[in-house]
């Protein structure tokens, strides 16, 4: 063969190398951009059927049952921020032995129930509470995922600086009591819960209480109180003498249950 021959060859052989690498290349790059990719499948579209909605609930759901933050946050259109709060809720929240009990879905909306227990140096007390979830279609891979919101954990968490924590409480409880000596309480007066919270705040450490051990959230991105959330020791409250009165308390909160979007304003 000539040696023109040959550097026509070799030339054509490279040229074909080169075309491949950069193929190659290019598929790499595709695939990082496209948050794993399809595959070459096509990309689904529209909202998630009820299959779907079922198949990523439970999923995730097994997967927070199990601890494993890194597995159940793969599950949710933000990996990161979900990983991170799920973490939390076992080491900072120390809450294990999750059972989650899922409602009917109403369309890409899940209802569920959560019971589980928290426990800190040696004393346990059970949990529970409901919350929900949605599931939408991820954008670039068209997968059903759980549309991250930190309320999908826990509802009383507001906003991504939102904490949940087990440990000795910020501020000592109090007894907070009415113009005539009667208690006031979050269970008994629903409309009084962020007073009660917020008179805590201000005046728990000044009402001659001892902290006890709480798993409650911590608000730190729009300087709220903290919200008590469990008991586990109760500690010691103080007493804190209020200008409300019970009885019209009572009757105002009676009185807004008969109208919609009505509410308790002093």
């Amino acid at each position: 063969m000539g040696k023109g021959v040959k550097a026509a060859v070799i030339g054509s052989v490279f040229a074909v190398m080169v075309g491949g690498a950069g193929y190659g290349a290019f598929n790499i790059v595709s695939a990082l951009n496209d948050d794993g990719g399809s595959g070459g499948a096509e990309v689904k579209s529209g909202p998630p059927s009820g299959d779907e909605v079922e198949e990523t609930s439970g999923t995730f759901f097994a997967a927070w049952e199990k601890g494993s933050a890194a597995s159940a946050s793969q599950y949710t259109n933000n990996n990161a921020a979900a990983r991170t709060l799920l973490t939390e809720y076992r080491e900072n929240a120390h809450i294990t032995g999750v059972r989650i009990t899922p409602g009917t879905a109403q369309g890409a909306t899940v209802p569920f129930t959560v019971k589980a227990k928290v426990t800190y140096r040696g004393t346990s007390e059970p949990l529970s509470y409901k919350s929900s979830l949605s599931v939408v279609r991820g954008r670039t891979t068209g997968k059903a995922l759980v549309d991250w919101k930190p309320s999908v954990i826990h509802p009383e968490l507001r906003t991504a600086q939102d904490a949940l924590v087990t440990g000795p409480s910020a501020t000592p409880p109090i007894e907070a009591v009415d113009r005539g000596g009667k208690v006031l309480t979050k269970d008994r007066y629903p409309s009084l819960g962020p007073i009660l919270d917020a008179l805590r705040a201000k005046y728990g450490a000044k009402a001659g209480g001892t902290p006890g051990v709480e798993l409650f959230v911590r608000h730190d991105g729009d300087g709220s109180p903290d919200t008590p959330l469990l008991t586990l020791s109760k500690g010691k409250a103080g007493r804190l003498q209020t200008t409300i009165s019970a009885s019209a308390q009572a009757a105002a909160e009676t009185a807004v249950t008969k109208y919609a979007n009505s509410s308790v304003v002093a």
